[in-house]
């Protein structure tokens, strides 16, 4: 389990989460819309990984919310980024483009769908992640 930036504890917890803000809720959508950055035609698809782990780290101590949706972002993240390493070798090796394509229309489908839960304020669950943050 990786934790860079721990929660502090609170001692007037009831363990009921307080519905989002609208600001949560749009730092949660952002978290899972960096997934569109997969897509061959934008530049950097490192910022797939970077935004929702910059969330992670500093949305931690404020939003239990956002929380949730960015440590989810960042294990399906990690697990497109190596798709997308396997495809781009396998890409060269076949001298063809067509899995990066499939790894880049994959994330954008998960990536605006989780997003939309976020916006609606529901929790996020991927069907397949790597789990390395919890």
């Amino acid at each position: 389990m990786l934790t860079l930036n721990p929660k502090p504890r609170g001692d007037d917890d009831d363990g009921k989460q307080p519905p989002p803000q609208p600001v949560e809720k749009g730092f949660a959508a952002l978290a899972h819309l960096a997934g569109l950055f997969w897509i061959p035609y934008l530049p950097m698809p490192i910022l797939a990984l970077v935004i929702p782990f910059l969330i992670l780290q500093f949305a931690r101590v404020h939003s239990p919310f956002v929380e949730q949706h960015a440590i989810q972002a960042v294990n399906f993240q990690l697990l497109m980024a190596s798709l997308y390493l396997f495809a781009m070798l396998a890409g060269m090796a076949l001298n063809s483009l067509f899995l990066i394509w499939w790894v880049a229309i994959g994330s954008t489908i998960f990536a605006m769908w989780e997003g939309a839960k976020a916006i609606n304020g529901w929790q996020s669950k991927y069907p397949l992640t790597l789990k390395l943050f919890k």
